[in-house]
């Protein structure tokens, strides 16, 4: 099994937009798969830039957020200290410096449920295998640790 870490990213352009801009500030490979979504690439690291399926839930107000870019994790290691989650912290700072774009890191999101994707232009629904996608639900969803990159609240 594993886990995801998840960098939301609250940006006003179109998702190749993010993907352009996401690749010039933070020197990073980004590339178009034929599912709609962008890989990026630093080294073997790899994460997956996409619209999103999260819902709200509480205080936690995941629609301020259009874009999503995540990477999955063993589910032995701790999140916050695999590659995967040093890729997004990478990102969100060069974002921060290069952008007025809130970024939103969060590590292990849990109970993912598939939810349609709002709206005609979102991206087309991933599978178990790929980058995680859904939204949150039920009584105890929102243990996932969030980190507020951007120094707000989210």
């Amino acid at each position: 099994m594993s886990r995801s870490v998840d960098l939301f990213i609250a940006a006003p352009d179109p998702l190749d937009a993010v993907a352009e801009k996401l690749s010039e500030l933070a020197k990073v490979t980004v590339v178009a798969d034929p599912e709609g979504r962008w890989v990026v690439r630093e080294g073997e690291t790899s994460a997956w830039l996409s619209g999103h399926r999260y819902i709200d839930d509480g205080d936690l107000f995941l629609s301020r957020y259009p874009w999503v870019l995540s990477g999955r994790t063993q589910a032995a290691s701790r999140p916050q200290d695999t590659p995967e989650a040093a890729l997004l912290r990478h990102v969100a700072s060069a974002l921060q410096l290069g952008t007025s774009w809130g970024v939103l890191l969060v590590l292990d999101l849990q109970y993912r449920e598939n939810l349609p994707v709002a709206g005609p232009s979102g991206p087309p629904a991933c599978d178990a295998a790929g980058p995680p996608v859904g939204g949150l639900a039920g009584p105890s969803a929102g243990h996932g640790t969030g980190e507020p990159v951007d120094g707000t609240a989210p």
